[in-house]
């Protein structure tokens, strides 16, 4: 264990081995921290975390704050923070906001700088959530998500498994899994191929999660005819998957961008702007 002689930290925190404390970090009483852990200097981990092992806090982070509501009761809830992650520096992760509660982040994610979780957030596995992504209360981001710089996610939405959220959206809705999110329109834009790919799903995943994709956003049927439609030509596979995502929920699915009709452009060559002049003269004499 290495904590550095300006470091604060409570008697009553509880740490592992291998943990590595920096100058002027922060540790209260009542947090703890798993095995390897590195606290970067200027952190502060409050009570109310319990972090598991080889994560990295950045400089300035502040992790287990209490939760931003007006309502907020003297009792609070906690953090529970797995192994492997990396919170980049000033983010800040707010504990949950009753008692027995907790806002949750998994494995192995990556947390970009001034990103914000607020309180009851559920994060899962490997996520990415990018410079200044901000998380509302009760937001859940399933595994291997990307949230990208500066987006805003309204609280209770949910971001579904591999789904990719362009930079600077506002989501209000539901992103269902395996979905991209255009940045500027904050509409779906089409399947996550990239991601698809990269976690291995195959060319016959890929295809079910293209046919599904048309019966959800193009074949223009009923919301009850389409949750029809995909148990009945889709029985295993990533589909399934997408089926249980869309038969919750309470606020709604993100829509499908839709570009405006298409328009003809003609390129006037000189003679047909002489021929327009003498045209308008002719008209006008």
């Amino acid at each position: 264990m290495n904590i550095h002689p300006l470091a604060a930290v409570s008697p009553d925190a509880r740490l592992g081995s291998g943990v590595t404390i920096g100058a002027f970090a922060t540790i209260e009483a009542g947090a703890e921290l798993g095995d390897f852990c590195i606290v970067h200097p200027g952190v502060v981990i409050k009570a109310g975390v319990r972090a598991g092992s080889q994560n990295e806090f950045c400089e300035h982070a502040v992790i287990g704050g209490a939760p931003q509501h007006a309502g907020r009761p003297q009792q609070i809830g906690t953090v529970v923070i797995g192994d492997r992650n990396v919170f980049r520096e000033y983010v800040t992760i707010h504990r949950a906001l009753k008692p027995g509660t907790a806002t949750i982040v998994g494995n192995g994610n990556y947390v970009m700088a001034s990103a914000h979780f607020g309180h009851d957030v559920v994060i899962g596995d490997n996520c990415i959530c990018a410079n200044g992504a901000l998380l509302g209360g009760h937001v859940t981001v399933q595994d291997r998500a990307f949230v990208s710089g500066a987006v805003a996610v309204h609280q209770f939405c949910r971001i579904g498994r591999l789904a990719m959220v362009g930079g600077h959206a506002r989501v209000v809705q539901d992103v269902p899994p395996f979905m991209l999110v255009d940045g500027q329109s904050g509409c779906i834009v089409g399947l996550n191929i990239v991601g698809l790919r990269r976690s291995g799903h195959s060319s016959e995943e890929i295809a079910d999660l293209k046919a599904a994709y048309r019966v959800v956003y193009r074949r223009g049927l009923p919301w009850k005819d389409v949750l029809e439609a995909l148990r009945a030509e889709f029985t295993a596979g990533p589909v399934t998957h997408l089926l249980e995502f869309l038969t919750s929920g309470s606020r709604g699915f993100t829509q499908e961008r839709r570009a405006p009709p298409s328009t003809t452009l003609r390129i006037r060559v000189p003679e047909d702007e002489a021929a327009a002049r003498a045209d308008l003269k002719a008209r006008a004499g």
